[in-house]
């Protein structure tokens, strides 16, 4: 287990059906797909599996995760270190340095579990990892801006917003605009 805390725990990706199949679970689900990749955008077996897997292998600089509460999966986080961003993405997400710079994503997929605080204990969760851990300076977070439920829970865990990031992220259909939201180390 990567972090337990409580009724909480997260847990690396493994590369077993499993676990690609709570993905596929959760990215066929069309409320869920609304916030995060979109309902024209579902992700069957085969393409989890082909996007997923290299990740879980360690062939790409993101790290899978999935998370439980009360020994139950209801989600899925990534986080990434963006040492090696392009000065043209610096640029892009307002960062001047990259050292240290963690990129985080998450999402509950089980929607029973929305709305009770849950991705605010498991957001707290992997930013104390980060920052203890990994001995991270900065956490940046990119939510569509019309993702309200998730900007109030960035923002109850510290993240503020730092700019607006127009037309960021082709999302059914269209490009969609998002805000960069950080917290930095110090800040905790």
């Amino acid at each position: 287990m990567l972090i337990q805390k409580g009724e909480i725990a997260i847990r690396l990706m493994q590369d077993e059906i499993y676990d690609y199949e709570l993905l596929v679970k959760w990215l066929t689900d069309a409320k869920v797909l609304q916030f995060y990749e979109g309902r024209d955008n579902p992700f069957p077996l085969e393409r989890i599996i082909e996007m997923y897997k290299p990740m879980i292998g360690g062939d790409e600089p993101v790290v899978p995760c999935l998370f439980y509460y009360q020994n139950i999966p209801i989600g899925y986080l990534q986080y990434c270190a963006l040492n090696d961003l392009s000065q043209t993405d610096r640029q892009l997400y307002h960062l001047d340095e990259t050292d240290r710079v963690y990129g985080i994503d998450l999402f509950i997929g089980e929607t029973d579990y929305w709305n009770k605080g849950i991705g605010t204990t498991i957001l707290s969760a992997i930013i104390n990892y980060l920052f203890e851990q990994l001995q991270a300076h900065k956490i940046v977070i990119d939510p569509h801006v019309d993702n309200l439920r998730a900007i109030r829970c960035y923002e109850k865990c510290g993240f503020v917003k730092v700019k607006l990031l127009p037309a960021h992220e082709l999302h059914e259909g269209e490009y969609s605009d998002c805000w960069l939201m950080a917290i930095e180390r110090k800040k905790l």
